[in-house]
């Protein structure tokens, strides 16, 4: 590693990595950001390896999640906060992919992004179609025998 050894982030540099971190963003993209001078690739991957789990990094996660650490966590807080995660990093696929040129897997990625999180702000994420639950609703009413249940 020409560039020595990792250096630690400070406390807002933690901080806000940890924010980049839970906005959606690969650590890869992230870790550039906290460079000033070019350095190597050998340099690029350390941090990538090891700023995630450095203590500041832990703490910051853990505080603009609730405060708990993971384990901790209650089952609901567990998954809202992964959810939430996952929303983000949906958004970034989005925000970083230029849809005019993508093609194959890149597109098909972009789309499922963006089905996701339409339904998630439609509030139908992890519900059924509307003509989903009209079918449903309408089955319902009726037995094998096509009498109404209802």
């Amino acid at each position: 590693m020409s560039e020595g050894v990792v250096r630690r982030l400070d406390a807002q540099e933690a901080r806000e990595f940890a924010v980049m971190l839970l906005s959606g963003a690969p650590v890869a993209d992230i870790v550039p950001y906290f460079w000033a001078i070019a350095v190597d690739d050998e340099m690029l991957v350390a941090c990538e390896t090891w700023w995630p789990r450095q203590t500041e990094v832990i703490a910051a996660v853990e505080t603009l999640t609730g405060g708990e650490p993971w384990h901790r966590m209650s089952d609901e807080t567990r998954l809202e906060c992964a959810l939430t995660k996952h929303y983000n990093e949906l958004a970034y696929v989005l925000w970083t992919t230029n849809y005019a040129e993508c093609t194959g897997s890149a597109k098909t990625k972009a789309d499922t992004c963006r089905a996701a999180i339409e339904a998630k702000v439609a509030g139908m994420a992890g519900k059924e179609s509307p003509l989903a639950r009209f079918y449903h609703d309408l089955l319902t009413r009726y037995d094998a025998d096509g009498a109404v249940t209802q």
